[in-house]
């Protein structure tokens, strides 16, 4: 796996589908600001300036922010 891509970038739009389509959520505009705000939130708390996608999975999990998402 290439370093890169175990990490997630929030600037990229189909990152964040990818996110969504996993949860069975919407790929639309308010879904990816959450996400980001969600990342910002889970950067901030892990003390981490990128984030894996285990790491924000088991964010979402652990503060049931999936539920927000449409």
């Amino acid at each position: 796996m290439n370093r890169d891509a175990k990490f997630i970038n929030f600037s990229e739009e189909h990152e964040l589908d990818y996110i969504l389509k996993k949860y069975g959520k919407e790929t639309n505009k308010e879904n990816r600001d959450l996400l980001k705000e969600f990342g910002k939130k889970a950067k901030e708390f892990l003390g981490k300036t990128m984030l894996e996608h285990d790491e924000f999975y088991k964010y979402l999990a652990d503060n049931s922010l999936v539920a927000k998402l449409k």
